[in-house]
């Protein structure tokens, strides 16, 4: 049995609704890389292929990604005396 995409939304929010902060934030974390994957892969096709918005919300998204990195064990490099 296929399921409608009204079926796999309905479920994803059945499955999520008892989930942990932490593991929501990792559930939106996911959606989020396959938005990009998708604008990556649109933007490979050719930039008649992306629309605006999708390239600023991969900018966006990168930005994010690389502020992360940068960041990464801050309070360990950058102890506060």
């Amino acid at each position: 049995m296929d399921m409608t995409t009204t079926d796999i939304k309905n479920t994803l929010i059945k499955e999520v609704e008892y989930l942990s902060p932490d593991a929501l934030q990792e559930v939106l974390d996911f959606v989020e890389f396959l938005k990009i994957k998708r604008c990556r892969r649109r933007a490979q096709s050719g930039p008649s292929q992306l629309s605006v918005y999708d390239e600023l919300h991969a900018m966006e998204m990168n930005s994010l990604i690389h502020l992360e990195e940068e960041f990464a064990n801050y309070k360990e490099n950058y102890p506060h005396e």
